[in-house]
């Protein structure tokens, strides 16, 4: 039995994809031959233009630095809202505007699923 609908489910994503204002790069790693025997990790644009919305969680609001060993890093601790169909994973980076981050994790394998939800450390 299902609760929802084809169409209730489709009218939710459309809705969420309305309130996606920004736009990401999700980036992907390749390793070249540094010609001193050694590999060179190399990251590049996998997919263009992805809508997205960044939220910092409550804790991590702006202006807010976390320590992180010796140094102090701003704004460490991202989520990413993407549309329900975006292929990403944890061997993935995101770009958005001047800024890179780690995927640390994402919301794989819900029923139902309307947005994809990307856990991200800055880079």
């Amino acid at each position: 039995m299902s609760w929802l609908t084809d169409g209730e489910l489709a009218q939710m994503r459309a809705d969420v994809a309305n309130l996606l204002p920004d736009t990401c790069s999700i980036l992907s790693v390749s390793y070249v031959n540094d010609g001193e025997g050694g590999m060179t990790e190399a990251w590049g644009t996998v997919t263009a233009d992805v809508a997205c919305r960044i939220d910092y969680p409550s804790w991590q609001t702006m202006g807010h630095e976390r320590p992180a060993g010796a140094v102090v890093r701003p704004y460490a601790h991202a989520i990413a809202t993407m549309p329900y169909d975006t292929e990403i994973d944890t061997t993935n980076q995101v770009a958005v505007d001047d800024a890179v981050y780690a995927v640390t994790s994402v919301n794989n394998g819900q029923s139902w699923i309307v947005a994809v939800r990307v856990e991200l450390e800055r880079v």
